[in-house]
């Protein structure tokens, strides 16, 4: 009875907490949402666009998420938008009161509550308004839509094809923000260092 019991009790343990050692995994994820899983021998992803699919390498990832940026062509059929007012770098309001915040890009504040105006806030403020006040413009998203503050969270594109939250940072006006994962992390990371390199907007001595 007692060997039947201490067998029993070893089956037990067994289902418990053998699933968790299979399930966990070791390390954190990387700029993607993704890690290279060893014992599987793949590269899987757990959040941003690419969550639930698994890749032979990271570099198959990457090539995954080329094709979920937007082709060129499909443009003149997409909806258009007017933009009715610039409230900082990174925000915009479309018609229909829709508070837009750009994905990808931190421009200097200008309108924090607890914040003072910072350097070059209003310079990417205007630079902003520059591009796309008044204009039409099409939203593309990701994999989160909108923002704890109900914000829409977009890629904004003016009709002849510029990419504004990019623009932005290769300018000068505003930072790759990377606290969160996006299809475009990588590019916005090199804008951000070529405009640094180059001495533009912001990072001009």
């Amino acid at each position: 009875m007692t060997k039947r019991i201490f067998k029993y009790s070893l089956v037990f343990l067994f289902v418990i907490f053998f699933p968790i050692s299979l399930s966990a995994h070791p390390g954190g994820l990387d700029a993607l949402g993704c890690h290279h899983d060893k014992k599987q021998g793949e590269y899987h992803c757990h959040k941003g666009s690419l969550e639930g699919q698994s890749f032979g390498s990271k570099s198959e990832a990457l090539a995954a998420i080329e094709k979920l940026k937007p082709d060129p062509d499909e443009a003149p059929d997409a909806e258009y938008r007017k933009v009715t007012r610039v409230v900082d770098g990174d925000t915009i309001v479309l018609d229909g009161n829709e508070r837009v915040r750009l994905i990808g890009v931190d421009t200097p504040e200008t309108k924090h509550p607890q914040k003072p105006v910072e350097y070059f806030g209003k310079e990417a403020t205007a630079f902003t308004k520059r591009m796309v006040d008044g204009r039409k413009v099409r939203l593309e998203y990701d994999w989160q839509k909108q923002d704890r503050y109900g914000r829409t969270l977009a890629y904004v594109y003016l009709e002849d094809g510029t990419f504004l939250n990019a623009e932005i940072i290769k300018q000068g006006y505003g930072f790759a923000y990377t606290k969160f994962p996006f299809k475009y992390l990588d590019e916005f990371r090199q804008y951000e260092r070529e405009a640094r390199e180059s001495g533009r907007g912001l990072w001009k001595e």
